[in-house]
């Protein structure tokens, strides 16, 4: 019992300390991820992607490169392009970098695995995106895709703004005001129910200005945080889970578990077979995220190869879980599909990275879990940069509070779909979610006579 008791300790400090000297990272890359996310116009961003020649999948690549680490988050985004009009072949190449080509991961596999494997992951993300992107021109089921899509355009309402045609179209929210609020944009003269209507009508439109000028708001610095906090809530789980897995793998899991599992790769077929099984580790480990980085650590400490820890890293956008997102977005046969072209292209970008470092001499050394938790619990530069990144949170947290109590946070009137901050309502109406806002005395009235806004409210 005292060593079960004194394995199952020594997991836990193991993950404690991975967790520890990697903390100060994921904070780092959350916050990059939170305003680049603010910034970035999604509908400009569609309309850029929408064709799949190698252009496109480019800026998609550098799109999802400078956008988020979040699995989970990364396919939503995917989802929302390829709904207002981006190819398939974009969007997969933006889901593939938002979750293998950036900063926050790369910190992170640095910190854990050396710099060998930093560079080998950020050249098989490149070379998994090329080969997905060859893929796809040539097997592409168009009609499928196409089904996806106006499946997602109907469950959304299909509500983006008209833009085109003609003078005097009026009233884009359905409801004419007792002022005359219009706005005049590429010829066409739009008529408002309210100041605040026209004021989120035109952000949809054009956007919300500046960087700087967003970062001297109040309202830009909530929706910062608002973001922030929201990914830490999306990927809590799933880092936990991957340190704690890590911790224990490392402590409890004999080498000659994974000598079995993975043959040496000193033939073509041990590295295939190193590339298979770890993209399928990953799969089926149920991490995603930023979290498979420690799980994918503890199999190169345990033993795994060169190809095998990479397969397991650039797996996480296609792990159970997301396949799951995968399916609510496009379907199950359109999530087979992703799957299939996915996980080949993973293997093929593995092997390949593994022969090019080979052949170059960059291959990593073996080493254990000491390189990372050597020292153990101790006053370093971790800690010094771990407690600036946690104050961080504490000022985003404070500014967030901030903006709810000034009414700087954003809403959404659940009639006309028009965005504005709170202290800008005309109306209030209290419902069992809580309580509705809107733009206009008119949208309120229609909230009321109506049951389906209600539900839309919801």
């Amino acid at each position: 019992m005292g060593v079960v008791l004194g394995a199952l300790g020594h997991g836990f400090n193991i993950a404690a300390l991975f967790f520890y000297k990697a903390l100060w990272s994921i904070l780092f890359g959350v916050a990059v991820t939170a305003a680049i996310d603010v910034f970035v116009d999604k509908d400009k961003m569609a309309h850029w992607l929408g064709r799949s020649d190698a252009k496109s999948t480019g800026l998609a690549t550098a799109a999802g490169a400078a956008s988020s680490a979040c699995t989970f988050g990364a396919v939503t985004v995917a989802q929302s392009l390829f709904k207002k009009g981006a190819s398939a072949s974009s969007t997969f190449a933006f889901a593939l970098s938002a979750t293998n080509i950036v900063f926050e991961l790369g910190i992170l596999i640095y910190i854990l695995l050396g710099p060998s494997y930093l560079g080998g992951e950020l050249l098989s993300g490149v070379l998994l995106i090329v080969i997905v992107w060859a893929l796809v021109r040539l097997t592409l089921p168009k009609m499928l895709f196409e089904r996806s899509r106006r499946r997602l355009q109907e469950a959304d309402g299909d509500t983006a703004p008209d833009t085109g045609g003609g003078i005097g179209v009026a009233l884009p929210c359905g409801h004419d005001g007792p002022k005359p609020f219009t706005w005049t944009h590429a010829g066409v003269t739009y008529r408002f129910c309210s100041r605040a209507c026209r004021t989120g009508f035109r952000r949809r439109i054009e956007g919300r200005g500046p960087v700087a000028r967003q970062l001297r708001t109040l309202g830009g610095w909530d929706r910062i945080a608002e973001r922030y906090f929201a990914t830490i809530g999306r990927i809590r789980n799933s880092v936990i889970f991957g340190f704690l897995i890590a911790g224990f793998i490392v402590a409890l899991v004999p080498t000659s578990v994974f000598t079995t599992v993975f043959l040496p790769p000193s033939s073509f077929g041990g590295v295939v077979e190193n590339a298979a099984v770890g993209v399928l580790a990953g799969v089926f480990s149920f991490i995603g995220s930023i979290g498979i980085v420690p799980f994918a650590a503890a199999l190169w400490f345990g033993g795994a190869g060169f190809a095998a820890v990479l397969g397991v890293i650039v797996s996480d956008t296609i792990t159970a879980p997301v396949l799951n997102l995968w399916r609510r977005f496009f379907g199950g046969k359109a999530t087979a599909y992703i799957f299939v072209v996915f996980y080949t292209a993973m293997v093929a970008s593995t092997v390949g990275i593994e022969y090019l470092f080979r052949a170059a001499g960059w291959l990593p050394a073996r080493r254990g879990h000491g390189s990372v938790t050597a020292g153990g619990w101790r006053v370093d530069y971790t800690l010094w940069v771990t407690l600036v990144f946690l104050a961080l949170t504490v000022v985003l947290w404070y500014l967030r509070r901030l903006a709810h109590l000034r009414g700087a946070v954003e809403v959404t009137d659940p009639v006309c779909g028009v965005s504005f901050e709170r202290r800008e309502a005309e109306a209030t109406r209290p419902t069992e979610h809580g309580t509705a806002y809107f733009c206009s005395t008119q949208c309120a009235h229609a909230f009321d006579q109506q049951p389906a806004h209600r539900a839309a409210a919801r």
